[in-house]
């Protein structure tokens, strides 16, 4: 059952959200989705999350910006609650993940996903692998994918406009 959700707000994750994060994440790593993280890694990485919560305030989504160097950094992470699924959650996440980023400065957003035609409609495209050397260095030689990853490399220069209307 999808849930209508009228007022989302975006905010900083904190430690309260960890719980969540965990939940949302490793609930799509369990459907083959993403990765499964620990609430160790969400915890390292708690300043570079941001989630969704409802008027009601339900925990709807999250994601985070992961800075590779001064040239890109990566959106991981992105999950949504499958009752938020298709409400416009997910853009708004993506959308205020590069909002970060272009405030950081970063010319380039790249994503590992099996959601391609989502990150199309908000302007990525999909990219060689290899084109994004720092990625394997930060986390894929750990993946237990590593020699059979079938995830999509997609990028989007942030000079573009992120196209995808409601």
């Amino acid at each position: 059952m999808k849930t209508t959700v009228k007022k989302t707000t975006y905010r900083s994750a904190t430690v309260a959200d960890v719980d969540g994060i965990f939940k949302l994440v490793n609930g799509m790593a369990e459907s083959g989705q993403m990765l499964r993280r620990s609430k160790y890694r969400i915890v390292t990485m708690l300043a570079n999350f941001i989630v969704a919560d409802t008027r009601n305030g339900e925990l709807a989504g999250c994601g985070a910006l992961f800075p590779l160097w001064i040239d890109s950094a990566e959106i991981v992470a992105l999950a949504v609650d499958p009752r938020f699924r298709g409400t416009g959650v997910g853009k708004g996440l993506v959308q205020e993940l590069l909002q970060r980023a272009r405030r950081l400065g970063f010319p380039e957003v790249i994503t590992l996903t099996y959601a391609v035609d989502f990150f199309s409609r908000l302007g990525f495209s999909v990219q060689p692998k290899d084109k994004f050397p720092r990625k394997l260095w930060r986390e894929c030689l750990e993946c237990p994918r590593l020699e059979d990853c079938d995830e999509i490399a997609m990028s989007i220069r942030l000079g573009e406009s992120p196209g995808g209307g409601e």
